[in-house]
C-alpha cells in the first residue's frame, strides 16, 4: 500500500512538472526571485527593529541610505503584479513555443496582450483606481490574467479565425508579425473587457483580489474560537501559495483588519504568525532548509539550502520555495500545510498556558528568528519557543524530504537515460549540439551532471580501466585506457556523455591531465613485469591539442614515471583529425618525434579525407565499430575493410579492429588484412591490477 501510494504521488509529481500552465506559474516566479529578495532585503535593512541600528541608520548619509533603501523595496514590489503577469505570460508561450512551435513573437504579444488586460481589469478606466492594486496584494488576479490571456490567446490563433492577409509584408518580419496579431490581441483584450463588467455585476467587487478578500471575510466571521481562525488562516494563506499565489499578501487586508491590533486577552495577530509560525516564511521554510543542511545528500539540494539559508533567516523564502523547488510541488502538500499548523498549536498552547508571555510588542516580520521571538515576548521563553518549533518543524519536513529526494533520483536516472540516447542520436547524425544549452528538461539534466562531474574531478572519483589489444598471433600488444564515471545516483554513464560535458565546461585539461598520468603510471607498473614491447593508448581532442601547455603536460608524466614515450601512444578521432589546424598537426610532428606513436580513432565514418594518412602523422588505423561490427552480414563493409587494409600496406599503417565480439568476426578481419584487434571477444576493460596478469596469460613476452 505505501509503495502504491508513493508511486501515484510520484505520477502527480511528473504531472505538474510537464503541465503547461503549471510550469508557467513556477516558472514566472522564479524569474520574479531577485525583484522579491531584492525588496524583502531592503525592508529587512530598514526595520531591523535593533535601537542603535536605526539611530546608526538614520543619520548615515543624511537619512539618504534609507530613502534609497525604501525606493529599492517600493521599486521591487509596488508593480509587483504586473511583473508577475508578465513572467508568467511569457513562460506559457515560451513553453508552448517549444512543445508546438509558432511564430518567433508570440512571446512579446502575449506578455503585452496580458499587460493590457490585466491594468485594465483593475480599473484603471475608474476615477478611484490606486496603483496599489498592481502592487504585491494583488497577486492573485495577476496569476489568473496572465494564465487566462495566454490561453485563450492560443486558442484563437490556432484556429486560425480572423486572418489578415500579410501580402507585401513579408520583408519586415517584425510588421508581419504584429499585424497578424492585430485580431487576436484585440479579441483576448475584449474578453476581459466584458468579463470585468459582468464580474462587477454580479459579485459587487471590482477585483478578483475583493472577491476572494470577501469570501474569506465571512468565512472567518462564522469562526468564533481564536485557534480556529489562526488554523483556517495559515491553510488558506498556504493553499494559496502552493499554486504560486502569495497567500500572505493576497490576505493582507484581511490581516489588517482583524489581526494586527495586539490586546492584552488574545493570543492571535499577525506578529504571533510572523514569529512564531512563520519560520523562514511561508511553509515554515527555515526548518525544510535546516532539514537539508543536516540530513540530505545531495550536493544539488544542499547548494540550494546554502544559498536560501542566510534569507530564510530573515523569514524570506522565495529561494528555497521556488529554487528546490516546494511550490507546485505535490511531495511536499502535506508538510507545508502541516508545519504551520502544528506550529500555530504548539505556540498557541505555550502562551495560553502561561509557558511563553504574550506577544506583547509588534515586530517587522523581517526580523531574524530568535530577535524576534525575544521582541515579541520581551522574554528568552520567547526565543526559546521558536528552537523548539524548529525542530519540530525539521522533524515534520524530513521524511518528506526523503521522499522527494528518492523520486528526484528516479527521475534524474531516467533523465540521463534520455540525455544519453540524445547524444548518440546525434553521434549517428554526425552532428553534436551543446547540450547544457538547452532549455528543455534535458538541458537542466546536462547541467546537473555537468556540475557533479566538477565535484567528481576534484575528488578523483572519475576511474580508468583498460581494453587489451592482441596482434595476429593474439599476443597482447597493448591496451587503450578508458575513462569511466559511476554517477552516485545515475550509475554508470556513458563516456563520450563525459567528454562532451566536459567539453561544454571546459573540464577537459583537467580529466586528460589526469589521464595522462594514469597511463604514463600504468605503462610503469606494467614494465616491471612485462619487458617485451607494449603500449597504452590514450584518446585525446582538438581541446587537448590546442592547450598551450600540452606537450609539457605529456612530457612531464613521460619524465615523471621515466617511461619510453614509443609506448605512451595517442589516439584522436577521425573528426578531430579532420579538422586539426595547422598548429595542431605541427604538435602531433613534434610529438611523434619524440616516440610517441598517433592514432586515428573510428576511421571509415563516410566523411574522412585520406590526405591525412599522406602526411605520416598517423601510424596506425582503428577501424570505426559501424564497419567491424558487421563485417559477416555486410558486404559493402568488407569492402571497405579490405580497401583500408590494403592501403596500409602501401602507406605503411598498421589497421587495429575494435568491438571484435566473435571468433568468426575475427577469423574475418584477419583475412581483410587487420594487424590487431580489440574487443569483448578477447577481454571486457579492466582494472590496470588485473590486465598485467591478463598481459602476461597471453603471451606478453613476444
Amino acid at each position: 500500500m505505501k509503495e502504491r501510494i508513493k508511486n501515484r504521488l510520484f505520477l502527480v509529481s511528473d504531472y505538474f512538472d510537464d503541465n503547461t500552465m503549471f510550469m508557467a506559474v513556477r516558472q514566472g516566479m522564479v524569474m520574479m526571485i531577485p525583484l522579491l529578495v531584492s525588496g524583502s532585503m531592503a525592508l529587512m535593512l530598514v526595520s531591523l527593529p535593533v535601537s542603535v541600528y536605526q539611530e546608526f541608520l538614520s543619520r548615515l548619509w543624511g537619512g539618504r541610505l534609507v530613502a534609497f533603501l525604501r525606493f529599492i523595496q517600493s521599486a521591487s514590489f509596488g508593480f509587483f503584479a504586473v511583473g508577475l503577469a508578465l513572467t508568467t505570460s511569457y513562460s506559457y508561450a515560451a513553453l508552448r513555443q517549444k512543445d508546438m512551435g509558432g511564430g518567433k513573437g508570440d512571446p512579446v504579444m502575449v506578455m503585452l496582450v496580458t499587460m493590457v488586460s490585466l491594468i485594465g481589469f483593475s480599473g484603471i478606466q475608474q476615477e478611484e483606481f490606486s496603483v496599489a492594486t498592481l502592487g504585491t496584494n494583488n497577486i492573485f488576479t495577476a496569476l489568473f490574467i496572465a494564465l487566462s490571456c495566454s490561453a485563450l490567446f492560443f486558442q484563437i490563433k490556432d484556429r486560425r479565425l480572423f486572418r489578415i492577409q500579410q501580402r507585401g509584408m513579408e520583408a519586415d518580419d517584425c510588421y508581419a508579425v504584429a499585424v497578424s496579431c492585430i485580431v487576436h490581441s484585440l479579441l483576448v483584450v475584449a474578453f476581459f473587457a466584458v468579463f470585468r463588467q459582468v464580474f462587477v455585476a454580479v459579485f459587487h467587487v471590482d477585483s478578483v483580489q475583493g472577491l476572494l478578500e470577501m469570501v474569506v471575510s465571512r468565512l472567518l466571521g462564522l469562526i468564533e474560537n481564536e485557534l480556529a481562525v489562526a488554523v483556517t488562516v495559515l491553510l488558506l494563506a498556504h493553499w494559496m501559495w502552493l499554486f504560486g499565489i502569495h497567500g500572505s499578501n493576497v490576505l493582507e487586508p484581511i490581516m489588517q483588519e482583524n489581526f494586527v491590533k495586539i490586546s492584552a486577552g488574545a493570543v492571535f495577530n499577525k506578529t504571533f504568525l510572523d514569529v512564531f509560525v512563520h519560520i523562514g516564511g511561508t511553509g515554515s521554510m527555515l526548518c525544510l532548509v535546516i532539514a537539508i543542511l543536516l540530513f540530505s545528500k545531495k550536493g544539488s539540494i544542499k547548494n540550494v539550502a546554502k544559498l536560501s539559508f542566510p534569507s530564510a533567516v530573515f523569514n524570506i523564502s522565495e529561494i528555497i520555495a521556488f529554487g528546490l523547488p516546494v511550490i507546485l510541488n505535490p511531495i511536499f502538500v502535506i508538510p507545508y500545510l502541516l508545519v504551520p499548523v502544528v506550529l500555530c498549536v504548539i505556540s498557541y498552547a505555550a502562551i495560553y498556558t502561561g509557558l511563553v508571555p504574550h506577544v506583547a510588542q509588534q515586530v517587522e516580520w523581517t526580523t531574524p528568528v530568535f530577535l524576534s521571538g525575544y521582541l515579541a515576548t520581551g522574554s528568552v521563553a520567547g526565543s526559546i519557543l521558536q528552537a523548539v518549533n524548529m525542530v519540530v518543524g525539521v522533524l515534520v519536513y524530513l521524511p518528506f524530504l526523503r521522499l522527494f529526494e528518492e523520486r528526484d533520483e528516479r527521475q534524474l536516472v531516467k533523465n540521463v537515460k534520455a540525455l544519453t540516447a540524445e547524444l548518440q542520436r546525434q553521434e549517428s547524425a554526425g552532428a553534436i549540439m551543446p547540450l547544457t544549452e538547452r532549455g528543455d528538461v534535458l538541458g537542466g539534466v546536462a547541467r546537473v551532471l555537468s556540475a557533479d562531474l566538477r565535484d567528481a574531478i576534484r575528488d578523483r572519483k572519475l576511474f580508468f580501466v583498460y581494453q587489451p589489444q592482441v596482434d595476429a598471433q593474439e599476443r597482447c600488444i597493448g591496451a587503450e585506457v578508458l575513462i569511466r564515471w559511476i554517477h552516485p545516483i545515475a550509475g554508470f554513464i556513458y563516456p563520450p556523455l563525459i567528454i562532451q560535458l566536459a567539453k561544454e565546461e571546459k573540464l577537459l585539461r583537467d580529466i586528460e591531465a589526469y589521464l595522462f598520468d594514469e597511463a604514463a603510471y600504468a605503462v610503469s607498473e606494467i614494465g616491471k613485469v612485462i619487458p617485451s614491447e607494449f603500449k597504452i593508448s590514450v584518446n585525446i581532442t582538438n581541446e587537448s591539442l590546442a592547450w598551450e601547455d600540452f606537450e609539457f603536460c605529456i612530457a612531464d608524466k613521460v619524465q615523471k614515471y621515466g617511461i619510453s614515450p614509443a609506448r605512451l601512444w595517442l589516439e584522436i578521432t577521425e573528426q578531430d583529425a579532420l579538422v586539426s589546424s595547422q598548429e595542431m598537426l605541427d604538435k602531433i610532428q613534434r610529438l611523434k618525434e619524440l616516440g610517441h606513436k598517433f592514432l586515428i580513432d573510428d576511421f571509415g565514418m563516410g566523411h574522412t579525407s585520406l590526405m591525412y594518412l599522406q602526411t605520416n602523422h598517423f601510424g596506425v588505423v582503428k577501424l570505426d565499430g559501424s564497419l567491424t561490427r558487421d563485417v559477416l552480414q555486410n558486404n559493402r563493409n568488407k569492402d571497405i575493410i579490405g580497401a583500408i587494409t590494403e592501403l596500409g600496406k602501401s602507406l605503411h599503417f598498421e589497421t587495429i579492429a575494435e568491438y571484435v565480439e566473435t571468433e568468426e568476426q575475427k577469423d574475418k578481419l584477419l583475412a581483410l588484412g587487420c594487424n590487431g584487434f580489440q574487443g569483448y571477444y578477447y577481454s571486457k576493460p579492466i582494472p590496470l591490477a588485473e590486465l598485467i596478469p591478463w598481459m602476461e596469460q597471453h603471451q606478453g613476452r613476444a
